[in-house]
C-alpha cells in the first residue's frame, strides 16, 4: 500500500480522505493495524488497485535481499560512527528507518533508530535526540522486551538531566528503575537505571533519598565486573555519601572509582571523574592528596583544550585557591571562569557561577559576586535543583559558606 501510495504521488492524508485519519493509515502500512473488509476495498479504490493485489505476498527472496541490503546499511552507519562521521551516519541510519517498513523488519528498524538516538546526542541536537528516544518508548518492540524499554527509558533520564530538567529526569530514572529491577541479577541496565536515579535525586535535591537508593546501588556494585559501569557506581554512591557527611567514605569511593577508569579507554570518563574528585576533595577542606589531584586536573586540560575544559580547569583552580586561603589567586581563577562556554550543561553553568560568585567575593568585590550568587541561584532554579539554590541564597545572605559542613556545590555526578 505505500509503494503504491508513494509512486503515485499521495500523502497519507490524502489516502485517509475524510472518513480514516493519517495515523491509521500509517499503522496499516507498517502493519500494526489489519482493517475490515470495507476499509480495505476503500483504501484499494483510493489507490486504483484491488484488495487482492494489496494483499498479494511479496516474494520471499526479495524481502530476504531487502532485509540484508537493509542491515548493510545499518552496519556502514555504525562504520561512520567510529570513523566519526557523524552525519554521514545519521543520513544512513534515517534511510534505514525509512524503507525498513515491514513487520518482519521491525527489529533492524529498532537497531537504526536506537543507534539514530545516539547520533543525534553526539550531533548536540537535544531536541531531535529527545523525540526519537520518545518515540522508541512509544514503539511496540521496545514496550514487549523489557531490557529494551530499560535502556531507553535510562538513556532518556540521562538526557533530561543533562539538559537541566531534573524532575522529568527523577521520573523516567523512577520508571527506568521499576522496569529494571525485574531484570536478572547481574544485567548492567539494573545499575545503570539506579545510577542515573541517584545521580537526579543528588542534583534536585533530594539528598536522604539519595542516600539509601545508594546503599542499594552498592549492593548491586558487587556483581559488576571492573570496568566504566562499576566506576560509575562507585561514583554515585560517592556523592551521595558525601551530602550524608561521609567526606572520608565519599574520597575513598571516588578514588576506588578513578582507579577503575585508569583501565576503561574512556577518555571523557576519566576526565570527567579526575574533575569531579578533584573538587570534591578540595570542597571538603584540607583533603589529603588535593594539590596532586589539582595537577593532575590541569594536565588533562591540557590535553582536552576545549572551552568548557578551561572554563572547570578555572573553576577547580579557584576552589584550590580558596583551600589555601590565597584570595588574590582566586580572584584571578575566578575571572577566567566562562559559564556560557559550549558543551557546559545548565548545572555546570551555575555552579560555574557560584564559584566565581566566592572568588569576587573574595577579592571583596561584593557587587560583582551578588551578580554571580543571584546567577547562580536562578540557574539552580530553572533546572529544578531547588536545594542547591536555597543554598546559594543562603551563601549569599550569611556573607560566607558555613565550616564544618558539606560543601553540595563540590558535588558532580555521573
Amino acid at each position: 500500500m505505500r509503494e503504491i501510495r508513494r509512486a503515485q504521488g499521495l500523502s497519507q492524508g490524502d489516502l485517509a480522505g475524510d472518513d480514516l485519519s493519517p495515523s491509521y493509515v500509517s499503522l496499516v502500512e507498517n502493519g500494526r493495524r489489519v482493517p475490515g473488509a470495507k476499509i480495505a476495498r476503500s483504501l484499494a479504490e483510493r489507490l486504483g488497485t484491488t484488495v487482492e493485489a494489496l494483499c498479494a505476498a511479496d516474494r520471499p527472496a526479495d524481502r530476504l535481499t531487502q532485509r540484508l541490503g537493509l542491515v548493510g546499511q545499518l552496519v556502514a552507519a555504525r562504520a561512520g560512527q567510529l570513523s566519526g562521521d557523524w552525519a554521514g551516519a545519521r543520513h544512513q541510519l534515517e534511510a534505514v528507518i525509512a524503507q525498513a517498513d515491514g513487520p518482519d523488519q521491525a527489529e533492524v528498524r529498532w537497531e537504526a533508530r536506537w543507534e539514530l538516538a545516539t547520533v543525534l546526542g553526539r550531533l548536540d541536537e537535544p531536541a531531535r535526540h529527545e523525540a526519537a528516544l520518545r518515540e522508541l518508548l512509544d514503539d511496540p518492540l521496545t514496550r514487549s522486551a523489557p531490557v529494551l524499554h530499560a535502556r531507553v527509558a535510562i538513556e532518556l533520564a540521562q538526557l533530561l538531566r543533562a539538559a537541566g530538567r531534573l524532575p522529568d529526569a527523577v521520573r523516567t530514572a523512577e520508571d527506568a528503575v521499576r522496569i529494571a529491577t525485574g531484570l536478572e541479577p547481574g544485567r548492567p541496565e539494573r545499575a545503570q537505571a539506579q545510577v542515573a536515579l541517584v545521580s537526579a535525586s543528588v542534583d534536585s535535591g533530594e539528598w536522604s533519598r539519595a542516600a539509601e537508593l545508594a546503599a542499594q546501588l552498592r549492593t548491586e556494585t558487587a556483581a559488576l565486573p571492573a570496568g566504566a559501569l562499576r566506576a560509575d557506581a562507585l561514583w554515585a554512591a560517592a556523592g551521595a555519601r558525601y551530602l550524608a557527611g561521609d567526606t572520608g567514605g565519599a574520597l575513598e569511593l571516588l578514588a576506588e572509582a578513578d582507579e577503575l577508569s585508569a583501565a576503561t579507554d574512556g577518555v571523557q570518563l576519566r576526565l570527567r571523574l579526575a574533575r569531579a574528585r578533584t573538587l570534591l576533595a578540595l570542597g571538603a577542606g584540607p583533603a589529603p592528596g588535593a594539590d596532586a589531584l589539582l595537577e593532575r586536573s590541569r594536565q588533562a586540560a591540557a590535553l582536552v583544550d576545549t572551552p568548557s575544559a578551561r572554563s572547570w580547569l578555572a573553576v577547580l583552580e579557584t576552589a584550590g585557591a580558596l583551600a589555601r586561603g590565597d584570595t588574590a589567586a582566586a580572584a584571578a581563577h575566578a575571572a577566567a571562569i566562562a559559564p556560557d562556554a559550549p558543551g557546559m550543561s545548565p548545572l555546570d553553568r551555575a555552579r560555574a557561577l557560584l564559584h566565581r560568585a566566592r572568588g569576587h567575593r573574595a577579592d571583596g568585590r561584593a557587587a560583582a559576586a551578588e551578580e554571580s550568587f543571584k546567577a547562580a541561584a536562578a540557574g539552580y532554579e530553572a533546572a529544578g535543583a531547588f536545594r542547591l539554590a536555597l543554598e546559594t541564597w543562603r551563601e549569599l545572605s550569611a556573607g560566607a559558606r558555613g565550616t564544618g559542613e558539606p560543601d553540595p556545590h563540590a558535588v558532580v555526578m555521573p
